[in-house]
């Protein structure tokens, strides 16, 4: 389901609203988060939010990408970004995130390391962004569709636009992502999406299915709704929300 808001500070809310709700209702909850500048209201909204009774000692967090070569300490990191804009504002032990290190020299061991966690811990919760490009996680359009963590190469234009997250510039040519599959199988889903200067990646996504972009790939299922903003749906108003 479409479900467009007013305001980019609506949709934050309500993302918050439902990040509560999976925390308080779920009895393992298990969230997967996307990092980036489209979250950051909603993760401030729920840490400022929070009741003392909130279950947030239960709360477990994986990662949903990395960029490989970038120490999680380093700004820019996913790991970084998303201890800034959440792991700092709430009282998470560091026993209870477990997330990609895109520093191992074993990749694909590092692979295998967060599918068993999934395995053993289901996601319960997943709040994804969408790339400029249509990209879910640092899943590309191209790729094939995977159902398990994987090695990808980036894009032109993520290579781009991630320069924004580091003071200097900084080369990305990889990273490690979550598979599409991993995502499609958490019980709630919400993909999040704000702002004019993604309007024209949301017409093709909901538009144009021969375009065949990641987020095309998470259409059409019960437990995943894709969030707007009324800047971000400005070529889509007439579509059944």
């Amino acid at each position: 389901m479409i479900r467009i808001f007013d305001s980019e500070e609506e949709l934050a809310q309500e993302i918050a609203n439902e990040m509560r709700h999976c925390l308080i209702q779920d009895e393992h909850p298990v969230f997967c988060l996307a990092s980036g500048n489209t979250p950051q209201k909603s993760y401030r909204k729920f840490a400022d939010e929070l009741d003392t009774d909130s279950r947030i000692k239960d709360l477990r967090i994986v990662s949903l990408d990395e960029w490989i070569g970038i120490d999680r300490s380093s700004e820019g990191s996913c790991y970084q970004m998303l201890n800034e804009d959440l792991f700092s504002l709430v009282p998470l032990d560091s026993s209870q995130i477990t997330f990609f290190d895109g520093t191992k020299v074993d990749l694909q061991q590092e692979c295998l390391r967060i599918d068993r966690y999934i395995e053993e811990f289901p996601i319960t919760f997943s709040l994804m962004g969408v790339g400029m490009n249509g990209h879910i996680g640092l899943n590309e359009p191209g790729s094939p569709v995977q159902g398990r963590s994987s090695i990808v190469d980036l894009s032109d234009i993520t290579r781009e636009v991630a320069q924004k997250y580091f003071r200097n510039p900084t080369v990305l040519e990889k990273g490690i992502t979550l598979g599409l599959g991993q995502i499609v199988r958490s019980r709630r889903v919400i993909v999040a999406i704000t702002g004019e200067r993604k309007a024209e990646i949301v017409r093709d996504i909901f538009t144009e299915p021969e375009a065949k972009l990641p987020a095309q790939e998470l259409l059409g299922y019960a437990h995943i709704d894709f969030f707007l903003d009324s800047k971000a749906a400005k070529y889509i108003e007439g579509t059944n929300n």
